[in-house]
């Protein structure tokens, strides 16, 4: 599915984010970056069933590699994630 697609690309993109951040002494990248994030995973949980699809398996990690990134995301940014409301 595209928007699968589309997720895991700004995924792998997260390096460069850094490599930027670094760079230009901007933590503004990362928020930019998460923001984007958040933005692409809305659209790939609203567009894909995860649960219960052909796709699960490799729609899971997805998910997992998306959370994880934000993890490390706000790590950079001194935020301690909230994992419950």
């Amino acid at each position: 599915h595209p928007k699968e697609f589309d997720l895991a690309l700004h995924i792998a993109k997260f390096p460069e984010a850094i490599e930027d951040m670094l760079s230009q002494l901007a933590p503004s990248r990362i928020t930019d970056f998460l923001y984007e994030l958040s933005e692409k995973f809305n659209t790939f949980y609203v567009d894909c069933k995860v649960l219960g699809s052909d796709q699960e398996d490799s729609r899971l990690l997805l998910v997992e590699a998306t959370a994880l990134t934000m993890r490390q995301c706000f790590s950079l940014l001194g935020i301690k994630p909230v994992y419950k409301l």
